[in-house]
């Protein structure tokens, strides 16, 4: 939740879609920008969430080695990044298309 507060995922969105220059003035119909924006900021949360989280498990779980829980972080990397784009890419068709009705320029 703090992420979604503090961090300006859209400006961010829109920086790095437009290091690939396309279009980003609009988010719907707009489909490598919906990609583009929604790999960044899933990257952006996965690499900040994550390492808490493994941290949080190496304090809270008992007798854990520390090169344990760094493998077990480094291997699980490919697959959480694919799960987080994946569930915020569905997630977004829905929430982008209520906004769409919301406003139109959306």
């Amino acid at each position: 939740m703090l992420i979604g507060l503090f961090v300006p995922l859209t400006a961010i969105g829109k920086w790095f879609t437009g290091l690939f220059h396309l279009p980003n003035d609009t988010y719907t119909g707009n489909l490598p920008y919906r990609f583009l924006a929604t790999f960044i900021s899933s990257c952006i949360f996965y690499f900040t969430i994550s390492p808490v989280l493994a941290l949080t498990n190496f304090f809270l779980l008992p007798n854990q080695d520390p090169q344990v829980c760094l493998i077990k972080w480094l291997i699980n990397i490919p697959f959480m990044l694919f799960v987080g784009f994946s569930s915020t890419l569905l997630s977004d068709l829905f929430g982008y298309r209520a906004a769409h009705r919301i406003d139109k320029t959306f």
